[in-house]
């Protein structure tokens, strides 16, 4: 009997075991389940979302077009980023309250425009013949030497051989020429960290601190003066990279109006710049980076968008495209 009834408590034992083993498994799987649906109701948010900001950030820069047109700088509204905030209350400021999904109490938002001509674009390096496009152009004629001779000092700044700047500059012509009569070769980078097999002697680690002064957009572009970091335009000037920093404080009380008042500005604070075509430099810009930024929980997804921009009775803003991520050197804090 004694037997029987320790074969009986074993048993009771090992068929508790198992229940206690299925239903921990069960509630395991429905805990992954419940997170799995929980990031896809995130990621929808953030299309949804994203969709939303990239519509409200056209508007705002098609309204700054409208009133200023020949001038962009950081004191414009654009420029003001977006704090981390709740997603509701985000949307009860936009008039939308009432649109605001489940959880958005405990969905937090930051984002930012951000302009993408604050960077020296590496589709300057040549001259095209259809300066106007934004799906790629006819082809590339020939290298833009003066812009050659500014990346060749940015990538000196950055620890790597000025010597490599034709390289890659002769890199983007040949891969820029057409290959039918009706198409053009696909954009050969799109971004700084493409060069790890062009760029003589470049590292991952230079070419990220390059990718933080640099951007791949679809036709050439000048620098934006009114935005650029002191780095930039230490580059583009030809100057110390502290007296570019002094040029950035001047803007910051009284922006570059126009290519005549910065080029004044800069020969009172650095008579030694050298002269810069507005091919290269200039105080207003085209194209502009729209950033946000979804957090729930530890769950983070971050989207980008980029924008062009100009005066147009048809379209003024067009969405080039949108994808995962932020661009090389942009922090949106929080």
């Amino acid at each position: 009997m004694r037997a029987q009834r320790g074969a009986a408590l074993l048993a009771a034992m090992l068929v508790a075991t198992l229940v206690a083993t299925l239903v921990s498994g069960l509630l395991w799987r429905e805990h992954v389940r419940i997170r799995q649906l929980e990031n896809q109701r995130l990621r929808d948010q953030a299309l949804w979302l994203g969709t939303g900001a990239v519509d409200w950030a056209r508007l705002i820069l098609r309204e700054d077009l409208l009133r200023t047109r020949s001038v962009d700088h950081l004191g414009e509204v654009w420029a003001v980023p977006i704090a981390d905030t709740p997603l509701s209350e985000f949307l009860q400021r936009q008039g939308m309250g009432a649109a605001a999904p489940v959880g958005a109490d405990e969905t937090w938002l930051s984002g930012a425009i951000v302009d993408a001509q604050s960077r020296f674009n590496l589709t300057s390096l040549v001259e095209v013949n259809n300066p106007m496009g934004d799906r790629g152009w006819v082809s590339a004629t020939r290298l833009n030497m003066e812009a050659v001779a500014i990346f060749a000092r940015l990538l000196q700044s950055v620890g790597l051989d000025s010597s490599g700047a034709p390289i890659v500059a002769q890199f983007m012509l040949q891969s820029r020429l057409p290959q039918t009569a009706v198409g053009d070769a696909p954009m050969p980078i799109t971004q700084a960290e493409d060069l790890l097999g062009v760029l003589p002697g470049a590292t991952p680690d230079a070419l990220a601190r390059l990718g933080a002064l640099t951007v791949v957009l679809p036709r050439p572009t000048s620098v934006n003066a009114n935005t650029a970091p002191a780095a930039v335009l230490a580059a583009v000037l030809a100057i110390d990279q502290g007296v570019a920093q002094q040029l950035v404080t001047d803007r910051g009380q009284m922006v570059f109006v126009d290519y005549g008042a910065l080029v004044n500005r800069v020969h009172q604070r650095a008579p030694q710049a050298l002269p810069v075509s507005t091919r290269n430099l200039n105080v207003n810009s085209e194209y502009f980076w729209v950033l946000e930024r979804l957090r729930h929980g530890r769950i983070t997804v971050t989207q980008q968008a980029l924008v062009a921009r100009r005066f147009s009775s048809v379209n003024t803003t067009q969405v080039l495209w949108m994808k995962p991520g932020l661009p090389d050197g942009v922090d949106l804090g929080g």
